[in-house]
């Protein structure tokens, strides 16, 4: 049986014969057409013979023909295909194989061609992946869309922690709601752990109210939830001993055993029963949390009358048909008919107006924070891929260009429009397939990675991953994408002059210059691809200086050479142990080599807020009125201030003479005293901010410290006030302290001694979170950090990729221009003169690019809004520095063909010509 070899070397003799030399890859074509012809006539019931002679008779039909078309003027650019074809399917085999086949014989631009296509789909794939688990894939919990968390505040004021709710608001709304289900509340808490002999371990646990997986719809795998009696009434975040365990702890502590239900764990030394266990998939509020207690609301007003106020968190299920708006109408409503908190609210929420309420949906409060710069990172992704789509186009229009003769003698062999538009959209598409599939492997591997690479509180990592929908888009990406690089070389085919193109001076033709709309659709394209580099390099820029400049802020501390730690304290300890302990321990710590100073307190930024206080006070620049003052109220160590760096402005801070014996004294930072004491704060008398001392006492202001930012230098600093704790009254309040250490150099290698300390001292006890500050620093600024690195590298991506086109856009036209640069030459251009000629081309694309992006990226910076901080949309460092690397990338990329432009022998282009 007669193969397409077979076929291959007949046609090879019959064109050599007619003295008509063509290319491998025509005679390939041919080829498969007298193949298909043979096979066609085998079927019609043609014997062998019959067959050949019919082959062979197409064979001399087409050299003939070849030959007679230089002859033969046409208007139409394509010959009409036959009548023959009975399927838009004829054939697609053939043009499958054939394409496989350009491609194996180039290898250089397949390469190319599918790893920039591999780029852009494999980071759209991720970022589609990241912003479909974070942002639009539901919570997994049935009917998540109803799911709502509820955040109150007063009428001007925000609260100190944000997204929670009070307790006198929580039992208001709890009963007989309208417009929701149910409600549940929660908060974490960090205990120690223990189960059977074992050591001791530090868990998080969050106390959750009864309802709260009613809410959810979430229901233990093994044994039972909490009903409302496992509640101690009133009881401030203690449970009734009982636990439920995540099924990760389930399988560490208890190998997964059915028998761990009714077993005893001890968390802060009571011994608490497993009455549950949760399924695998089961996290919340997040997967920090191993274990669930069973905790009742505490009431507004105590058995002594006292006012108490909690904050803590909440979620809510709509009824079916109500509106966040409409829960939230009547959460506000119950909120301001709740007993007033008094002083409390204003200690919660820096004022005590009227109640509001907002209900917003659980993915969106969850979310908030991230959404505004994963959507700009979504363009960017996309600005990516068109430019990576357009640089193939431009490489694929090209290589249209360069096969002038090979598509119009298929042309002039029968194929029509349709065959040959769809034989080089195959072309594209196998290259976006191709690329979209090697894309897609990397993508996988990247999202494998990607836990490691977010920020530890970025939100819904574990919904992050490549499932069908995911997959879907990448194909769906892949296809668009190739059949976008296919529309200019179709458009290049569908405008092809066979005659011209099969003229004997059409070779000679290809010598020369001549500015087609093809020559200008390539310009266009590296226009615009170096247009999108300059805008994500622009973005890159803006953010990177958002980065430094959050690095770089003034905190109103020194976070370099200071080491930091909690220390939780035994509550069985009495008032005068646990002042025996932390005094010792930072006797001991002073004592050592190259520390500077070491100091403790209940709270420190970054690490703890500390507690938060209201009181009615006189101001002195108006004591007639009587006003609501609130701060963050800190206990703290003499060398507190001197070990974390604060700036003292007025007056002095503690010293070791502030005792129970001597006046009562605290310190205030700028904030306070700027917003209650006036231009006089030193030595204004306070009221007693009522930590466990006389009512009626009184605390002298001896001195005012700089603002500290607590969590981000982009919020306002808060009001602070500060007590010495040798004069707390109830040193028991300081259940979790803060141990500060400054150093002369490396602040890390102060950890192990001061863990050796502690042991020591008190071998039961065990510090958490040992760092240094300058990490918890870095730690916020993880996700600037993120922001800054993944737009650079879009934005090195795509200038990678525009250099890359820009090289083989000069190459492919300093080729076409062969013949013009030798004749040049000859007339007696220099070699700086030719270098002019290809300069001014490259200067040209460059200036409308860099214009373009320019102008492109000033509109559209004010997206970036929401993510910057110290820098103007419209910086003018980086929209001068970005066009300056532009340039300099361009020259570089233009060199190598400027250089082979002026190196042209003009004899030897010539004689070719």
């Amino acid at each position: 049986m007669l193969d397409e070899s077979d076929f291959s070397r007949r046609i090879h003799t019959a064109f050599a014969a007619a003295r008509r030399p063509t290319d491998s890859d025509i005679v390939d074509e041919l080829a498969q057409h007298a193949a298909a012809a043979f096979q066609a006539a085998r079927a019609e019931g043609a014997d062998l013979e019959e067959a050949e002679r019919q082959v062979d008779t197409l064979i001399v039909a087409w050299t003939t023909e070849s030959g007679g078309l230089v002859r033969r003027p046409r208007r139409d650019p394509l010959v009409e295909p036959p009548p023959t074809d009975r399927s838009a399917l004829t054939g697609l085999g053939q043009d499958i194989t054939y394409a496989f086949r350009l491609l194996t014989r180039q290898p250089g631009f397949a390469l190319l061609a599918i790893v920039t296509m591999a780029l852009g789909t494999g980071a759209t794939t991720v970022l589609f992946s990241v912003i479909y688990g974070v942002l639009l894939k539901p919570l997994p919990w049935p009917e998540s869309d109803r799911l709502v968390r509820v955040a109150e505040s007063r009428q001007g004021h925000e609260p100190r922690i944000r997204g929670t709710i009070t307790n006198a608001t929580y039992i208001a709304w709890h009963q007989d709601p309208k417009t929701i289900e149910e409600i549940g509340g929660w908060r974490n808490t960090l205990v120690t752990a223990v189960v059977g002999r074992g050591d001791a371990t530090r868990l998080q646990t969050t106390a959750v109210t009864s309802s709260l997986f009613t809410v959810l719809e979430a229901r233990p795998l093994l044994g039972r939830g909490f009903i409302e009696d496992d509640a101690k009434p009133g009881g401030d975040f203690r449970s009734k001993e009982i636990a439920i365990l995540s099924y990760g702890l389930w399988k560490e502590w208890f190998g997964g055993r059915t028998g761990a239900i009714g077993s005893a764990i001890i968390l802060d030394g009571k011994p608490h029963t497993i009455i549950g266990v949760m399924p695998g998939d089961f996290a919340f509020p997040d997967r920090a949390t191993r274990a669930w207690t069973a905790w009742a609301i505490p009431s507004v007003l105590t058995d002594k009358g006292e006012r108490r106020v909690t904050l803590f968190s909440a979620i809510a299920r709509l009824r079916p048909g109500t509106t966040p708006g409409q829960a939230a109408a009547e959460g506000t409503t119950r909120a301001r008919r709740a007993p007033d908190p008094g002083l409390a609210a204003v200690a919660m929420f820096g004022g005590n107006g009227p109640a509001e309420i907002s209900a917003t949906s659980a993915v969106d409060m969850m979310t908030a924070e991230v959404r505004p710069a994963l959507r700009v990172m979504f363009a960017a992704v996309l600005l990516l891929l068109v430019t990576a789509t357009a640089n193939i186009a431009s490489l694929q229009l090209a290589r249209a260009t360069s096969r002038r003769r090979e598509i119009a003698i298929r042309s002039a062999i029968g194929a029509g429009r349709a065959r040959l538009t769809r034989q080089l959209a195959i072309e594209s598409i196998l290259i976006g397939v191709t690329g979209g599939f090697a894309g897609l492997v990397l993508a996988i591997a990247l999202i494998r990675a990607l836990p490691s690479l977010l920020p530890a509180d970025f939100p819904r990592v574990d919904d992050i991953e490549i499932d069908t929908r995911v997959m879907l888009f990448s194909v769906a990406a892949s296809l668009v994408a190739g059949v976008a690089c296919s529309l200019l070389p179709v458009l290049h085919a569908r405008r092809l002059n066979v005659t011209e193109a099969l003229s004997e001076g059409a070779a000679a033709a290809a010598g020369g210059f001549v500015r087609t709309p093809l020559t200008r659709a390539r310009t266009t394209i590296m226009v615009a691809q170096i247009a999108v580099a300059c805008v994500l390099l622009i973005g890159a820029a803006l953010l990177t200086r958002t980065f430094v400049a959050l690095l770089n802020s003034d905190r109103g501390y020194d976070p370099r050479n200071l080491l930091t730690a909690r220390l939780p304290l035994s509550p069985d300890d009495t008032p005068e142990r646990r002042t025996n302990l932390l005094n010792t321990l930072t006797a001991r710590m002073r004592a050592s080599p190259g520390v500077v100073e070491v100091a403790f307190g209940n709270g420190l930024p970054l690490l703890s807020a500390g507690g938060f206080r209201a009181l009615r006070m006189r101001p002195p620049i108006n004591p007639s009125i009587e006003i609501e003052a609130n701060a963050i109220h800190r206990m703290v160590s003499p060398g507190y201030f001197r070990a974390l760096g604060v700036r003292l402005i007025a007056g002095r801070v503690f010293n070791d003479e502030d005792t129970t014996a001597s006046r009562q004294v605290i310190v205030v930072n700028r904030s306070f005293a700027a917003k209650y004491l006036g231009d006089q704060p030193v030595g204004a008398v306070l009221p007693d901010l009522g930590v466990c001392r006389e009512p009626n006492n009184r605390s002298e202001v001896i001195g005012v410290v700089e603002d500290m930012h607590q969590d981000s230098v982009t919020d306002a600093p808060q009001t602070e006030v500060f007590t010495p704790y040798s004069q707390v009254g109830c040193p028991t309040m300081m259940s979790s302290t803060i141990i500060v250490i400054r150093s002369e150099d490396d602040p890390a290698r102060y950890a192990p001694i001061l863990r050796s300390a502690l042991r020591e001292i008190a071998p039961t006890l065990a510090l958490e979170s040992v760092m240094t500050m300058e990490e918890r620093v870095m730690n916020t600024l993880a996700k600037p950090r993120l922001y800054a690195i993944v737009l650079a590298g879009f934005g090195a991506s795509a200038l990678l990729i525009a250099a890359v086109g820009l090289f083989g856009v000069l190459s492919y036209s300093i080729a076409q221009r062969s013949r013009e640069i030798g004749i040049r030459t000859a007339l007696g251009a220099r070699p700086g003169d030719i270098v002019f000629l290809v300069f001014r081309q490259v200067a040209i694309i460059g200036a409308c690019g860099i214009t373009a992006g320019a102008w492109l990226a000033f509109a559209t910076s004010h997206w970036l809004d929401s993510v910057l901080y110290g820098v103007n949309p419209h910086d003018p460092l980086s929209f001068v520095v970005v066009p300056i690397v532009l340039v300099l990338v361009t020259v570089i990329a233009s060199l190598i063909p400027a250089r082979r432009a002026a190196e042209l022998d003009p004899l030897q282009v010539l004689r070719a010509g």
